[in-house]
């Protein structure tokens, strides 16, 4: 302990001393050779950052990892991120549990994530859905999204939209965009809640401030429906048009056909091909079909049979 102490008087350049890295190495390197794990994680800093040693990433990962697993916690979430970043989920996995157990909101829900998609990990999804709850309870917002999200599929926990509803609404009250969208769902459809095409759209509407790209989408559904806004087609070409320029594959795709078609817009097909063509590349399925079709019959386009069959398949 003294050894790490005076490691961090020289590394930070405390008590009239002078700051000297090279130093509080030497100092850390004590302390971390006879089991001192906070000092592991210093030296695991020192090498990340090429402070008092030559910068090797090497070094500062089995550092961390050597620290964490002294039971550092700051450690234990370091090696969870860069192993993370390594592509190594498994061990992400199992230092993302041990903060997870310790309490830690964060990994709590990132864990979860991880078991849901089944990353680095094989547990149950019902595993899952309780480190969810933990997070949720606490008032972590996203974590209240993707336990919504398991009530809806019914994902590790017996399906209830009543409680997919009541999570949905924690969330969208602290002004979570994603659950306000998914709210506005809820009214709009009757799901946990009686329907309400009103308060649906109220919920687009505050995702759609917020610059939620989904939430735009939707609001743009109302005002094509005249659903809880009164009917608007420009409006809700307008709204497309936003969602598209914030990159949403739904968004560009019927943005596009309403170039396509002259709906609410004058009519472009060149510049509607290109919003098409911006929603297939991200994979989306109805634009690939229709991207194939504006190839095949050249509309928008030069006509290209060998890329329209690229696309179909």
């Amino acid at each position: 302990n003294a050894q790490l102490a005076l490691g961090k008087i020289y590394f930070e350049g405390r008590a009239n001393v002078k700051q000297d890295y090279v130093e509080a190495v030497r100092w850390f390197t004590m302390a971390a050779e006879a089991g001192n794990g906070a000092a592991m994680f210093n030296l695991g800093i020192c090498y990340g950052n090429g402070l008092g040693v030559a910068q090797n990433s090497r070094q500062a990962y089995d550092w961390y990892k050597k620290a964490a697993d002294s039971g550092i916690a700051e450690a234990q979430g370091k090696v969870a991120a860069i192993s993370e970043m390594l592509g190594d989920y498994q061990t992400a996995a199992k230092y993302l549990r041990l903060r997870a157990d310790a309490g830690d909101t964060i990994c709590q829900r990132k864990l979860a994530v991880y078991i849901l998609n089944g990353i680095g990990t094989d547990a149950p999804a019902s595993e899952a859905v309780a480190y969810l709850l933990r997070a949720a309870r606490k008032g972590d917002i996203r974590a209240q999204v993707n336990l919504a999200d398991c009530y809806q599929r019914g994902n590790g926990v017996e399906r209830n939209y009543n409680e997919m509803f009541n999570w949905l609404t924690l969330a969208a009250q602290e002004g979570d965009p994603e659950a306000q969208t998914k709210l506005g769902y809820c009214y709009q459809q009757g799901m946990g809640i009686a329907r309400n095409t009103d308060q649906a759209a109220s919920c687009y509407q505050s995702a759609a401030n917020a610059d939620y790209a989904p939430g735009i989408v939707a609001l743009a559904s109302c005002y094509l429906e005249g659903s809880g806004v009164p009917y608007d087609l420009k409006k809700a070409v307008e709204l497309l048009k936003k969602a598209a320029e914030l990159g949403d594959d739904i968004g560009e795709y019927q943005y596009g056909m309403a170039l396509l078609s002259g709906t609410g817009v004058e009519a472009n097909p060149a510049e509607a091909f290109t919003w098409i063509e911006r929603s297939a590349q991200q994979n989306f399925t109805i634009a690939m079909l229709q991207i194939a079709t504006l190839y095949e019959q050249g509309i928008g386009t030069d006509k290209n049979d060998g890329t329209a069959l690229y696309w179909l398949n």
